[in-house]
């Protein structure tokens, strides 16, 4: 018994290493020498290279055949190879790691109902429905969208997938293939996301899918060992063909796992947002998590936490929290999903390799089966991201310039909460989204998304702000209880990276505590929002840190940062002893900018007075004078001018108060200042701080410009940042860093004191150096070490490999071992063979070395001492050509610059290092004066009107030459009207309302732009109910109906008094419709203040548009019918002229043109070789067993 339980103990250790601790016999290397350096690189130390990793460039997968292909422990020896190797920047072998798809387990639910019909999810109506259908009626159905299904591979021959399938969205990882098939009927996870996004519309197998034009492909990856090279290899899948993938697997939901993406999948992950979509960026869609039951929390999941991907959430059918369902601040959103026992599941297609075979090959085929085709429990939030992706596609159809964070925008804003609002946990956020740890911002709604994607206008700049917390570390009490740390920030205000509206919140903590699960982290932002980022864990018994872990919330979407951050850690249940909170930061992620369909988001924060616009003119006497009426001690007096803090009204000649916030101004509003008291004038607002490009002067409170190289500034002579392209050095902005310095975050640092000029702050990063000093290996050295000499840059050059010491290339002063002198400047290898070969001591004979070397010292690739013709020789061994980094220096390969990749000779590189830039054949860190970076790794030459520049043409300018003005990215001859120039021959704008000007300020105007009048120069803006009249040029009242207008008349509205709704076609302001529609009133829109033109009819009758001019519009319905008919016409006129000219040439017909015959060309066929053969990159594997497990 003892033995027996022996052997049990063994075998359930043994089964744990497999899945959670082995190494493979593969290692990831990031080599950024190309190609032909890697390939040396593995056969130096008995690697095969297997290729780049997906799109990644210069990192490669090596595979060792005597290392074991499943180990515990990591293979050191080849460990310390690539460690060594100077090519080599990054390795790691590769981990097998335990990857679960994210299927909620088989509860045996039948439901026999015929198949589209029982697509509740598609087609319940009443808002319990994923609200697909009124997409598909204005025929969005995913047409020219790419989706991946990145699993265990899809079946492309199933019927209802058949015609939509993409073989160019597809790879088989596992067997290194393009083929993504499953192995067998019972790997159908991935077919069964791919029918829920693209299964084919209309025909007689399956359901419908949400993107039912759509193309489908898959990935085969969870088949096999799952390694982070694997996982970056699907993630990188040619990503400017594939628009979005879809994921529904990852680390295990077991309530204690900590896991994420490796380097290799972060770097895959962040390639696809910034280049995937040629720049736009990849959608990825990720399932939450199936770990409810073990109280998992997707935060702890680096894959659903990362801010690049949307992580999606499930809700039963009775819109209720599965039992699966794990809660996060990093959700989303949610589609529907399974429930329980009770509740339906998701029908899709399924796997059935013999049915499908049968029909397709059958000389009496079956007729369809869905029993057989299809599947009516699909689980899980596996079955939710799918048709999160097939909604993304539909998006993507309305509008393809969608960025990544466009997508995550328009989800947010249309998501609908409402279904799920019966659940608790539901919060508020600080601008009034209603967010929930379970289910994100809500259902996810295919039409909304739809519609707002069709007008979506791309979302601004991503800028990223980071703000440390308490250096201090923090005491965790062992006993239930919790402490508050707090950190005030200014969301890097008036700096590049300013943040004004939050997108994704970052937490990053590094925190000990044991048990870890008994941790809940909650964080409380200046808007009062508390979003919980991670939930107690019961089951995470670990002791084990949370190491700058990144929490991330999408909870505080919209929010100004700026304020009072708190962190609450909780200890949830009592342990032996204290943790500690070491430390944490905050990452914000989000725009200077707002969104596009915010609202008047720069008004401060400040009261308004609301004045009657327009009082009744009544006893006035100051009328008739054209003077304004103030009152004085119960008195009115007729003035030429209102006091200080009052303007005059036009319309009753009366002096009304200015807004509190103004000491004066020309209207109402607190748009209306023209001078401050307690802040500072900016484009007619008193506002707390200064716009970017612009200091605060607090003798005037007046906002004024910085200097045109400034993007930031604190006076009108230092900047603190600057426009791009140029760099700041001691408070100012130049074209190009002075020499000692390097270029770091578009600053000029200083170099290390023993450089003269560098690439960056070390000692070992010179490029070159002071007098009497050489350059060795970014270095500056007195004397060049042995094997160097010291050459004319002044470097240190390399020897030829027989020197010791030389004086230059092949002047010796002292040969290697194993060379002898045979001149004064010359070494010969030192042999007792009297040809070639090498001798061998032993046998005392002479063997052959390599067929490629002559000479040598083991007969091996790797102890070549020369070459035999045709070859050079290179680091030991012989080869045709050098690889990149080297050039052919007489019989050898001689390294390029230390900053070069490629290049011809030492003097003249053709391709620079990632980091530096050609330029007259050598590389630097950066553009001298005159040129830029084009992007394509070279200097290129600026406009010639441009000093410096970051682009091509004129309007690219960053600096100009003597005699000429900078203004808005060009050089001028003068400065051109909005600007005003100075006596350092500098353009500064004018003030905003003024059109040109001789100074800064609302008072320096000269002239103004069309809807402003000119008094005193000064420009005075028509009014919110004033129109620009052209003739008079004088501001007039707009109709009262109108808010704004662009005439006299009340069909002149641009916006309306409340509670009028504009109508946009006839610019008239109509009352909504109480009851039945009438021409008197309109249907009015929920959210915007317009009438929803929709229930317009397409035609409008010919008497209603007859305004005199004589033009007859042609009504709409008469117009189709007219059209139709030529069509019609058109195409029965090419089938009669078609079929005469076919009948005259088979000779029917005798027709003769100007004595010549129509004859029919012969028919030319040209035959094409298309077979190909398919060609495994690895030996298969038959012999291990796969790793992943289903949940």
């Amino acid at each position: 018994m003892v033995k027996f339980n022996f052997i049990l103990l063994f075998i359930s250790q043994y089964l744990f290493i497999t899945t959670a601790d082995l190494l493979t016999n593969e290692f990831a290397v990031h080599i950024p020498g190309g190609q032909l350096v890697a390939d040396e690189t593995a056969r130096k130390y008995g690697f095969h290279n297997k290729g780049q990793i997906g799109s990644l460039e210069g990192y490669y997968l090596f595979e060792h055949h005597h290392v074991q292909k499943r180990s515990t422990t990591p293979s050191s020896v080849h460990l310390d190879m690539l460690q060594n190797d100077e090519t080599v920047m990054w390795f790691e072998q590769q981990q097998v790691l335990r990857r679960v798809k994210r299927k909620a387990s088989n509860s045996g639910m039948d439901f026999k109902d015929p198949l589209y019909p029982e697509q509740w999810f598609l087609n319940s109506g009443d808002g319990n429905d994923m609200n697909v259908i009124p997409a598909w009626k204005e025929g969005i159905t995913g047409k020219g969208i790419v989706v991946t299904i990145l699993d265990d591979g899809i079946q492309y021959s199933h019927p209802d997938l058949a015609q939509n399938y993409d073989k160019y969205a597809s790879m088989d990882i596992n067997d290194q293939d393009d083929d993504p098939s499953p192995r067998d009927d019972m790997k159908q996870h991935g077919t069964r996301c791919a029918g829920e996004v693209a299964a084919t519309a209309n025909n007689e197998f399956c359901g419908v899918g949400i993107a039912y034009n759509a193309s489908i492909g898959g990935v085969r990856m969870l088949d096999g060992s799952v390694t982070d090279s694997v996982e970056a290899t699907a993630l990188s899948l040619r990503p400017d063909h594939i628009h979005i993938y879809s994921a529904s697997w990852g680390p295990d939901d077991n309530g204690k796992s900590l896991d994420g993406p490796g380097k290799l999948a972060r770097l895959a992950l962040e390639n696809g947002i910034n280049k995937g979509r040629n720049g736009l960026g990849s959608i990825f869609v990720w399932a939450s998590g199936n770990g409810g039951k073990h109280f998992d929390n997707c935060n702890c999941d680096g894959y659903t936490n990362s801010i690049y991907t949307i992580s999606v959430s499930s809700a039963s059918q009775r819109n209720s929290m599965p039992w699966y369902l794990e809660k996060c601040s990093s959700t989303l959103a949610t589609t529907y999903s399974s429930g329980a026992n009770r509740d339906p599941s998701i029908i899709t297609v399924d796997v059935d390799y013999a049915y499908v075979n049968e029909m397709r090959n059958s000389p009496n085929p079956p007729s369809p089966n869905p029993e057989r085709l299809c599947t009516r429990s699909h689980t899980g939030t596996s079955a939710s991201a799918p048709i999160a992706a097939g909604i993304c596609a539909l998006a993507l159809e309305a509008n393809p310039k969608l960025t990544w964070r466009d997508m995550q925008h328009i989800i947010v804003r249309t998501s609908n909460p409402r279904p799920l609002l019966k659940e608790d946990g539901w919060i508020t956020n600080g601008i009034g989204l209603q967010v929930s740890n379970k289910f994100g911002f809500g259902i996810m709604d295919a039409g909304a998304i739809v519609e707002l994607a069709k007008s979506w206008q791309t979302v601004g700049e991503q800028k990223i702000c980071t703000q440390f917390g308490s250096n201090t570390e923090k005491k965790i009490p062992r006993n239930i209880g919790s402490i508050i740390d707090s950190v005030n920030t200014t969301a890097c205000q008036n700096g590049h990276n300013q943040i004004k509206y939050l997108e994704h919140v970052q937490v990053v903590i590094s925190l000990e505590f044991e048990p870890r699960g008994y941790m809940d982290l909650k964080l409380i932002s200046p808007r009062n929002t508390a979003s919980e980022v991670l939930l107690p864990r019961p089951h995470d018994k670990t002791d084990g840190p949370f190491a700058d872990w990144p929490f991330m919330s999408v909870q505080f979407w919209g929010e100004d940062p700026r304020g009072e951050w708190l962190l609450k850690v909780v200890n949830s249940g009592d342990s032996d002893k204290d943790g500690r909170l070491i430390s944490w930061s905050l990452v914000f992620y989000g725009t200077a900018l707002p969104p596009p369909t915010d609202v008047n988001p720069e008004r401060e924060e400040q009261p308004t007075r609301v004045l009657k616009k327009y009082a009744e003119i009544s006893n006035n006497e100051c009328f008739d004078k054209k003077q304004f009426q103030i009152a004085l001690e119960g008195e009115s007096e007729c003035t030429s001018k209102c006091p200080l803090g009052q303007y005059g009204d036009l319309s009753d000649y009366t002096c009304h108060a200015c807004d509190e916030s103004c000491s004066s101004c020309f209207g109402p509003s607190y748009k209306n200042c023209l001078s401050c008291q307690k802040y500072f004038l900016s484009n007619n607002i008193c506002a707390k701080s200064c716009p970017d490009g612009f200091y605060p002067d607090s003798q005037t409170h007046q906002c004024f410009p910085c200097k045109p190289s400034c993007e930031t500034c604190d006076s009108s002579r230092k900047c603190i940042t600057c426009k791009p392209g140029l760099f700041l050095f001691g408070k100012k902005c130049l074209p190009a860093c002075p020499p000692e310095t390097y270029i770091h975050q578009q600053s000029c640092k200083k170099c290390h004191h023993t450089c003269a000029t560098c690439f960056g702050p070390l000692a070992s990063q010179c490029i070159t150096c002071p007098p009497l000093h050489y350059t060795h290996n970014s270095t500056c050295v007195l004397k060049c070490p042995g094997h160097y000499y010291a050459g004319h840059e002044p470097s240190c050059n390399r020897c030829h490999r027989s020197c010791e010491f030389c004086t230059d290339f092949t002047s010796c002063t002292k040969c290697n071992p194993n060379w002898e002198r045979i001149s004064i400047h010359s070494c010969s290898f030192e042999t007792k063979c009297p040809h070639s070969g090498w001798y061998n001591p032993q046998l005392g004979s002479c063997d052959d070395c390599d067929p490629n070397c002559e000479e040598c010292s083991l007969p091996d690739t790797h102890n070549c001492a020369t070459c035999n013709a045709g070859y050079v020789w290179h680091e030991k061994h012989c080869t045709g050509i050098c690889p990149d980094g080297y050039f052919i220096l007489q019989d050898e390969c001689s390294p390029c610059d230390e900053q070069c990749s490629k290049c011809d000779n030492r003097d003249k590189c053709v391709l620079c290092k990632d980091g530096f830039l050609l330029h007259s054949e050598k590389c630097y860190p950066f553009c001298p004066l005159g040129y830029y970076d084009g992007g394509r790794k070279k200097c290129e030459v600026c406009h010639p009107a441009c000093q410096h520049c970051t682009g091509g043409s004129d309007n690219n300018c960053a600096s100009c030459s003597m005699g000429y003005y900078f203004a808005d990215n060009k050089c001028h001859t003068e400065c051109p009207d909005g600007f005003f120039s100075t006596k350092e021959n500098d353009c500064f704008p004018c003030y905003s309302t003024c059109k040109t000007c001789t100074d800064f300020g609302p008072e320096y105007c000269t002239s103004c732009f069309d809807n402003s009048t000119h008094s005193k120069d000064t420009c005075i803006p028509c009014l919110d109910g004033e129109f620009y009249n052209r003739i008079s040029r004088k501001c007039e009242r707009c109709h009262t109906n109108c808010g704004r207008c662009f005439g006299p008349g009340e069909n002149n509205c641009l916006s309306c008094t409340a509670p009028l709704r504009l109508d946009e076609v006839k610019h008239l302001c109509l009352p909504c419709c109480q009851g039945p529609k009438t021409s008197d009133c309109c249907s009015c829109s929920e959210h915007l203040d317009v009438c929803i033109l929709a229930d317009y009819p397409r035609s409008i009758p010919v008497n209603t548009l007859n305004d005199g001019s004589g033009e007859i519009v042609i009504p709409m319905k008469h117009v189709i019918p007219i059209v139709i008919a030529v069509c019609i016409s058109v195409v029965l006129l090419y089938v009669i002229l078609f079929g005469i000219l076919q009948a005259n040439s088979m000779g029917l017909f005798h027709f003769k043109f100007g004595g010549q015959k129509y004859e029919r060309v012969p028919n030319m066929t040209a035959k094409f070789d298309a077979d190909m053969e398919k060609v495994s990159l690895t030996q298969e594997i038959d012999d291990e067993d796969e790793i992943y497990e289903k949940v």
